[in-house]
């Protein structure tokens, strides 16, 4: 197993709770993908309870919007999606931390932004 990848099932919240006081980026590797919304929710509590903010992503999500962009409707879809990405920005502006996703993925990455 790599440096700083953990199984979300093996790793506690207390070892997650250090971890975000050390200001440690790390990966947690979630093999069944329909636990990543519940250890996203818990991870993003954990960040809050030490009184940091947060801001919680779908990885490439820029990259399926450019795509989307070139087809009819998806050019109006694309671009509401992007005001929305923007809104979003702004609502979590200065995140200490950034826990991001991929769609149906397997990993969580959190990383340390300050």
């Amino acid at each position: 197993m790599d440096v700083n990848v953990y199984d979300v099932d093996s790793v506690s919240d207390e070892q997650i709770k250090q971890k975000l006081k050390n200001h440690e980026s790390f990966v947690l590797e979630c093999p069944d993908h329909l636990k990543t919304s519940a250890a996203v929710k818990t991870l993003e509590k954990l960040v809050e309870s030490q009184g940091m903010k947060c801001r919680v992503y779908t990885i490439g999500r820029v990259a399926a919007m450019g795509a989307a962009a070139w087809t009819g409707w998806g050019t109006v879809i694309a671009a509401g999606a992007g005001i929305a990405i923007a809104a979003h920005n702004i609502a979590t502006w200065s995140p200490d931390y950034e826990i991001g996703t991929l769609p149906l993925g397997t990993k969580i990455s959190v990383d340390y932004k300050k």
